[in-house]
């Protein structure tokens, strides 16, 4: 998350870590759960995502041979 903030913070782009910055810097409880929320939700589908796709590209991982 800090390389996303530091990347909107430099080239001024509007984005979800400037937002819980600006949240962070404006004590909006809320807006900030919100933010880490979502950023967890993010991570945990792309793990869930990779994890499939692994299963699909390793015959290894679906015939139980570890």
């Amino acid at each position: 998350m800090s390389g996303v903030v530091l990347t909107e913070t430099v080239f001024n782009w509007p984005g979800l870590g400037r937002l819980a910055v600006e949240a962070v810097f404006n004590q909006d409880i809320p807006l900030i759960m919100g933010t880490v929320l979502f950023s967890a939700l993010l991570v945990v589908g792309a793990n869930v995502v990779v994890d499939l796709v692994y299963v699909l590209i390793d015959p290894r991982i679906r015939d139980g041979r570890g």
